[in-house]
């Protein structure tokens, strides 16, 4: 296995590769396949073309209202299809000026350097370059100016907080909009302008808090095991990953969903709160407390979970907005569905599926760690700042960035096949509350009718959009 990957290594860094084109190009065709995908979805959007609820959930909904609350979810539906066309392609033109080098000669004229025609960057913040120069490698130059860059872990750190800190000013407006047009226009959003400024700093800062020393360790361990251990690369990188995936569970319900929302217990006199103590009975669900979120803070959408350690005490969490919209009997029912995910151990299911899929991801990504040649078509030389010192020909952060954004096809095809996986758990979950009993059955079907109708989900999907966007079943 080892002299397999050596062998493919070494036939990786093939000069005569432009990994420049191929990476350029694999963007364009994943935008182009998610662009055909979503096309795919609009026609089911269209009032000319579906102007009608589908004869076949008629019965589930009432005859006064059914056809002014399909009429609503076409039209939120397809405002959000809308919005998120525009910001795909957005984000397209974004990656392709990070990586191709069609801002280099703006740079040459703006910074001009001394040659002629202009083909030189010489601006005092980025690196001297020729026209092969990408943005890419002019936000690591700067980083490597930026105090606090002392070595590659650390300019690391920095030139991600960079791109962290662009990240975050590019999808604020979006953000905004989405908030304070989209979802406001369709009678969603209840959250106030200090809330979404207050919740944009504070993901701003918990991103960096938690991604900086996740990157510090993945870079580190590569420098530790060496290049050529590939294998070991993996390893070691999947049981670091799998060791803050089990620090998180515990952490994210009491330190950091907090930031966010207010957690109050249950009131005891609640109709639901004797509901859920006997479901909990019956199933052996070694239930801690029960949570009210106050998801009505930021939008009238509504959800319920649980949250805890495997084999240890586990807590429920309600929203307010699914309290307020539902009968305690459709709340028991869902979250008999929610305990079917902790009878069925779905959480330990989803979480081998995802080190499946880092640790094929890493192995992948490993072979490209010391391959100078797709370093070099993105500007990146043995000569630029805290470069190669690990034998990894380049920065390591660039090179992963950089096999990550070659294989995004991958991205595409475990997306497909991490949905099938979720959308089978949320069926056999729905399975479990059935057998419970007929009565749970019955609203179970009310209460996911109920949700689909006050959050105006949409009614009609295309199997293939589903498929690739949908991780939960439609109706």
């Amino acid at each position: 296995m080892t002299a397999v990957l050596k062998e493919l290594q070494w036939r990786l860094q093939d000069p005569r590769i432009d990994y420049q084109t191929i990476i350029v190009g694999v963007s364009l065709a994943v935008a182009a396949f998610e662009g055909y995908v979503g096309s795919r979805q609009k026609p089911y959007l269209l009032e000319s073309e579906h102007p009608t609820l589908p004869a076949s959930l008629e019965p589930y909904l009432p005859a006064e209202t059914r056809q002014e609350t399909y009429k609503k979810s076409q039209a939120y539906a397809l405002a959000k299809h809308q919005y998120s066309t525009v910001v795909g392609k957005l984000e397209l033109v974004q990656s392709f000026l990070l990586l191709s080098c069609v801002l280099a000669p703006v740079f040459a004229w703006v910074f001009p350097g001394t040659g002629s025609p202009p083909s030189f960057v010489s601006a005092p913040w980025f690196g001297r370059g020729h026209n092969d120069w990408t943005l890419l490698r002019g936000a690591w130059d700067l980083a490597a100016k930026l105090p606090g860059a002392k070595g590659e872990i650390s300019t690391s750190l920095v030139f991600v907080a960079i791109l962290t800190v662009v990240g975050t000013l590019l999808s604020l407006p979006q953000s905004y909009y989405k908030n304070f047009v989209l979802e406001e226009e369709h009678g969603f959003n209840k959250m106030t302008r200090s809330t979404f400024f207050s919740d944009a700093a504070k993901g701003f800062v918990l991103s960096l808090v938690l991604e900086l020393p996740l990157l510090a360790g993945v870079i580190w361990i590569i420098h530790w095991v060496g290049t050529d251990g590939v294998l070991r690369i993996v390893a070691w990188i999947m049981a670091f990953i799998f060791s803050i995936q089990i620090i998180m569970i515990p952490l994210y319900p009491y330190v950091i969903a907090p930031l966010f929302n207010k957690y109050t217990p249950l009131d005891e006199n609640h109709a639901v709160f004797p509901k859920v103590k006997a479901l909990a009975t019956r199933l052996n669900f070694p239930l801690g407390r029960v949570w009210v979120m106050d998801g009505s803070k930021r939008s009238s959408h509504s959800n319920a979970y649980f949250f805890g350690l495997p084999y240890l005490t586990k807590h429920i969490v309600i929203y307010d907005t699914l309290l307020e919209k539902s009968t305690p009997e459709e709340v028991e029912a869902i979250l008999a569905h929610e305990l079917g995910h902790w009878a069925g151990k779905h959480v330990l299911v989803l979480l081998l599926t995802s080190l499946i899929q880092t640790g094929f991801s890493l192995l992948i990504f490993s072979l490209f760690l010391s391959n100078p040649v797709l370093l070099s078509s993105f500007g990146f030389t043995s000569s630029t700042p805290f470069s190669g010192s690990h034998g990894t020909g380049g920065p390591t952060i660039i090179a992963l960035f950089l096999a990550s954004a070659l294989f995004s096809p991958l991205s595409a095809v475990l997306q497909f096949t991490t949905n099938t996986v979720t959308r089978a758990l949320e069926y056999q979950a729905d399975r479990f509350a059935h057998v419970l009993g007929p009565e749970y059955a019955k609203n179970l079907k009310g209460a996911l009718v109920g949700i689909h109708e006050k959050n105006l989900a949409v009614y009609g999907v295309d199997p293939v959009y589903s498929a690739y966007n949908n991780n939960h079943p439609t109706l």
